[in-house]
């Protein structure tokens, strides 16, 4: 009996959500427009990671080679001009090591093995270069990834919200004067696509909707950032490419009487 009840009131829960969520567009009139923009840019900081390891019978023998590895990298990342208060060691991991044995089928222990990481960030492209350069990898030495980021993403994000925002009224607005209408005032706001029935529901949202403007008019959905470019002279050295941002608003604007 409290099963079905259960069970009940559950399924009440879930309609419940489902009819807030279609009555989350307006009974009157209105548009719903998706509005994006996005922009290019050349990456300027670059965040390296180092993974250290050794496995050893002698617990205090694969500690003390993790331990110079790590003293060694913290020598190349300063020569090369790594950005000291953004490197950071990981704590020392200490774990027991098994392989599994075919012939005897069971696991067999291999030793002790330590691990440590180092994350360290540069502010120019040539001091990664001159760091990668300078290290010799090993099995116990290992460059885990390079990751590319932009000092001035906040920034560039906060423009990206405002030209997003400028987007969704421009194109409401083209749609009600094709209607004859005009619009009123702005019923809801989101960065998340809605869930709505009208109906025979059709079609998909789009992944990416391109916005230039109006013929003639500066294009809100680009935004250039400067940066140097790779010339074919340097194919040997690391090549920055362009990083994509993007931002997306859902607006429910209401149509005037």
């Amino acid at each position: 009996m409290h099963r079905t009840l259960m069970i009940l009131l559950a399924g009440w829960l879930l309609v419940g959500a489902a009819h807030a969520q279609v009555n989350a567009l307006p009974p009157t009139r209105h548009i719903l427009v998706y509005g994006d923009a996005q922009a290019r840019a050349i990456p300027d900081r670059f965040r390296i990671t180092i993974n250290l390891q050794a496995v050893d019978l002698d617990a205090d023998a694969a500690r003390k080679r993790v331990e110079a590895s790590l003293a060694q990298v913290l020598r190349q990342l300063d020569t090369a001009g790594a950005e000291s208060n953004e490197t950071v060691a990981t704590s020392l991991k200490i774990e027991t090591r098994r392989r599994y044995d075919d012939q005897l089928r069971e696991e067999v222990f291999i030793g002790t093995s330590v691990n440590r990481s180092v994350t360290a960030r540069f502010d120019a492209k040539e001091k990664l270069e001159r760091f990668i350069a300078s290290v010799q990898t090993s099995k116990e030495l290992t460059i885990g990834g390079v990751d590319t980021e932009l000092a001035g993403e906040p920034a560039l994000r906060a423009a990206l919200r405002e030209k997003t925002i400028a987007s969704t009224r421009e194109k409401a607005e083209v749609i009600a004067r094709a209607y004859g209408a005009r619009l009123g005032g702005v019923y809801s706001v989101s960065d998340v696509a809605p869930q709505f029935e009208y109906g025979v529901r059709e079609g998909r949202w789009p992944a990416l909707y391109e916005w230039r403007g109006r013929a003639g008019a500066q294009s809100l959905d680009r935004i250039e950032i400067s940066g140097t470019r790779i010339s074919p002279e340097q194919a040997e050295s690391f090549r920055t490419g362009y990083v994509t941002y993007t931002d997306k608003i859902y607006t429910v604007f209401l149509l005037a009487d």
